[in-house]
């Protein structure tokens, strides 16, 4: 469906609310990124969870120090991006039909809506430390493409699958 070329991400999600008619749940992703997540294990979770809407949250992959400064310019603390303990919107998401409820005209998905269901109590972040990357810039375009040149493609999870031993229905 052609949801726009300026659509924010809210935008497209109410430009193809039709489709959904029907749907308890449904899936949506920014298309950048490539993962291994269990999105099984994610929507199970989700299903039994009282939320509107659902986000795969991964450690940040970039490489850079996070800095705490007081008034005066006095750094109180640096730290490794990685040894905080956030974690960042990885572009996967498991959403219920409510969510349309939360969109208000022109709002983008992860501004204003998020923020609401977070001070509601629904929003999840289902915490991911597998692979997980996105192809954003040059530098991530390249390490993707050696990752693939090389063979390693953790993100082919239906490979991987297709790969294990089956069980004998008979056990």
């Amino acid at each position: 469906m052609d949801t726009g070329l300026n659509s924010n991400i809210g935008m497209r999600l109410k430009a193809v609310q039709p489709l959904l008619e029907g749907e308890e749940m449904f899936l949506a992703n920014y298309s950048d990124g490539v993962s291994d997540l269990p999105l099984p294990a994610m929507i199970d979770i989700f299903r039994r969870q009282d939320a509107v809407a659902s986000f795969v949250g991964v450690a940040p992959t970039q490489s850079f120090h996070l800095v705490s400064v007081e008034d005066g310019g006095r750094v109180k603390s640096i730290q490794h991006v990685k040894d905080v303990g956030m974690r960042i919107n990885g572009g996967f998401f498991v959403l219920r039909k409510q969510i349309f409820d939360w969109i208000r005209p022109g709002e983008e998905l992860v501004g204003e809506p998020f923020q609401r269901l977070a001070a509601a109590g629904k929003l999840l972040a289902y915490p991911h430390d597998g692979f997980w990357a996105c192809m954003d810039t040059f530098k991530d375009k390249q390490l993707l493409e050696d990752l693939y040149s090389h063979g390693k493609v953790p993100w082919e999870v239906w490979k991987q699958q297709a790969a294990q031993p089956k069980e004998d229905a008979g056990r």
